[in-house]
């Protein structure tokens, strides 16, 4: 910003103000506030985001402080918007239907952290219990560490249906890094997220802080969609552990719908590619638009 000279400062103001992403208070002297609810629903274009000389963004406190204040029936109808999608019946999922979810979850989820386990080799694994010859034993216990996590949740689908507590997404993450040498508990050092300008908060006092105040946004919501939204858009953004947070944000995400509509999503309908602009879209710019649109087809 030093080398941005004041016209161009303006310019810009005035084309924000024109895209409905500022509001414009006053004539003379201005003061501008940011437009949440336009924010979050705005398309950020892929070349914007491919853009290496994009600016460094850190955590959007005034953002969260704004998640805080809104009205209940607001969260809901601001991040539920247009919602289509299909529900499951009030029957728990059958056994087949759960073992389908969890071979796909785990093969997907593990795969975008880099594991190279095909869907195939995880079926073997979780459904025959035979270990991928040519796979190391961390991509295993990392496929193993999933269908904890799933087998977790059905066995205590009461912590996730109303009020979610720390306690039950500390143990989604205890588990989703089990003997991976991920530490557990808030992290105490600097993260980097690979490929963004996002910098992360770096002090554990508000970063437990933050956890809470998203977790009450994420409680205060009724719409299951809405709940799994937040949940695998928030939980990732503030990164609140030294490692698996996207993990532990999906993991969190299927927990809620599997608790509340007897369904989950594997992503296996989202290229890697896809689900990395959609993150960066919210890491630096907050638009959910991007995972909401995943979230909503993997449901479709």
């Amino acid at each position: 910003m030093q080398n941005t000279d004041i016209r161009s400062i303006q310019r810009a103001l005035v084309r924000l103000t024109e895209l409905g992403l500022l509001k414009r208070d006053g004539t003379n002297n201005p003061s501008y506030s940011v437009n949440y609810p336009a924010l979050i629903s705005s398309r950020v274009a892929d070349k914007l985001l491919e853009d290496e000389n994009r600016p460094t963004t850190t955590l959007h406190h005034e953002f969260l402080s704004w998640l805080g204040e809104l009205p209940v029936d607001q969260i809901d109808k601001l991040f539920g918007k247009d919602i289509k999608y299909n529900t499951a019946s009030n029957e728990k999922m059958s056994a087949k239907d759960l073992e389908h979810l969890t071979v796909e979850l785990s093969w997907k989820s593990s795969a975008l952290e880099g594991n190279t386990y095909t869907l195939l080799d995880t079926q073997l694994l979780l459904v025959e219990g035979i270990k991928a010859k040519n796979k190391t034993e961390f991509e295993t216990q990392m496929i193993l560490n999933h269908k904890d996590v799933v087998a977790f949740v059905i066995e205590n689908t009461d912590l996730f249906t109303h009020n979610i507590s720390f306690s039950s997404v500390e143990e989604i993450h205890r588990i989703i890094g089990k003997n991976l040498g991920i530490e557990t508990g808030i992290r105490k050092k600097l993260v980097k997220i690979s490929a963004s300008n996002y910098e992360p908060l770096n002090n554990p006092h508000q970063l437990m802080e933050s956890m809470e105040n998203i977790l009450s946004v994420i409680n205060r919501a009724d719409d299951p969609f809405v709940k799994a939204l937040l949940a695998l858009t928030l939980v990732p953004y503030l990164q609140a552990y030294e490692d698996g947070n996207k993990r532990t944000g999906r993991m969190l995400a299927n927990a809620i719908l599997i608790s509340t509509i007897n369904k989950g999503f594997s992503l296996r309908k989202t290229d890697a590619r896809q689900l990395a602009l959609a993150y960066l879209s919210f890491y630096e710019f907050n638009s959910i638009l991007g995972l909401s649109d995943i979230l909503k087809t993997e449901l479709s």
